[in-house]
């Protein structure tokens, strides 16, 4: 297939580029957004599709102006018609056997949201929706389309209204066999089996309605295999069966709630004998009192709670260099550290301050005698 690029612009998406069809009969490339769906990708002239408008395309490199064959992903396609057709089926059957409208639908790359209009579907009305929508995808049905116009689509019974800013155009109407009619300019399958089928990720309530994720096709079958190796690995490392994987990690999370306090209670002890003892580590820069302190961040992090001594404590953790002191302005500090250490992110105001990074004891030292 050819296509025409007649010119191409730096954006911040990328390359902006003007595009013609040279045969009215090539395939086009749909457009994100339209119909509330995914646009189409692929490549043009070797250079990436990022994103398509209606005649306009954005690519990952430069080309130039000319003529260009070009390809259309339509595996991906195909993928994305059958999480169309899939959103279409729980939405029909949501309003037609739960009295459940569709107020919102978002399609992404991993998954598709529907928003119901209820907060309190219940479980079982979930699990019943879920089992009609799959038992329509096992019986199959045909999905038919068709063209008509807006006095045309007012006398059919549609799941939602033709938008009233619709008034001179052709409307393409979506029949999901028996179970929605719908105005959509998107993909779609060809038959319900074609989505083989629908799995439900996850639901929460937003404000006056309900977020459902769904997948559909091969991506619900890729998350089953994908769980069911999860699952499998489980089973391996608490060596027990299906139905008990809940209770074992139930188990270890008392385990490691009862460690935690274990752990805390032994920090806590090591922490007073720490303090007790940091005036024989004390050593003294420019006639300022410091200790510096190499300890986990548990520790550092409990001797601020007791902390009450006339003297600067540096901390040094991994991944954090602690400061905590009665007798300096540990937000000053961390400023003149950051005006000769410009990496250096963190920040503090009298008592207590905090650096990200790690540095070694020496280094600190160095720092601290030339900024004191």
């Amino acid at each position: 297939m050819k296509i025409q690029v007649n010119s191409c612009n730096k954006t911040k998406e990328g390359y902006e580029v003007e595009v013609q069809y040279v045969d009215i009969f090539s395939l086009k490339l749909y457009p994100d957004g339209k119909g509330g769906q995914l646009g189409d990708r692929g490549n043009i002239g070797g250079s990436k599709i990022l994103k398509v408008a209606e005649d306009k395309v954005i690519l990952e490199n430069k080309i130039d102006a000319g003529t260009y064959d070009y390809e259309i992903d339509l595996e991906r396609r195909e993928d994305i018609a059958i999480q169309h057709s899939a959103e279409h089926l729980f939405s029909g059957i949501a309003k037609e056997k739960f009295n459940l409208n569709n107020v919102g639908f978002r399609m992404t790359e991993t998954f598709t949201t529907v928003d119901l209009d209820s907060n309190n579907i219940t479980d079982e009305d979930v699990k019943n929706l879920m089992k009609e929508v799959n038992l329509a995808v096992k019986k199959g049905g045909e999905i038919k389309t068709k063209i008509c116009s807006p006095e045309e689509a007012e006398a059919i019974a549609l799941r939602k209204p033709v938008s009233s800013k619709i008034k001179n155009e052709d409307i393409r109407i979506v029949k999901i066999s028996k179970f929605d009619t719908c105005a959509c300019a998107g993909f779609h399958a060809s038959d319900l089996k074609d989505i083989r089928l629908v799995k439900l990720i996850s639901r929460e309530t937003k404000g006056k309605n309900t977020r459902f994720s769904i997948i559909a096709g091969q991506r619900a079958i890729d998350d089953y295999e994908m769980k069911s190796e999860i699952v499998k690995e489980l089973k391996h490392k608490f060596s027990c069966k299906d139905n008990e994987i809940v209770s074992y990690v139930d188990n270890q999370f008392k385990n490691y709630d009862i460690l935690k306090k274990e752990f805390n209670d032994i920090n806590e002890k090591y922490t007073h004998v720490l303090y007790n003892n940091l005036d024989d580590n004390i050593i003294d820069i420019n006639g300022n009192k410091i200790v510096i302190l190499e300890e986990p961040k548990e520790v550092i992090n409990c001797m601020k709670k007791i902390f009450d001594k006339n003297l600067t404590l540096i901390g040094l953790t991994d991944e954090n260099i602690m400061l905590i002191s009665n007798c300096l302005d540990c937000g000053e500090l961390i400023q003149k550290i950051r005006k000769t250490h410009p990496n250096f992110k963190g920040g503090g105001k009298g008592k207590q301050g905090n650096i990200k990074g790690s540095i070694e004891k020496e280094e600190i030292f160095k720092i601290f005698k030339n900024i004191l």
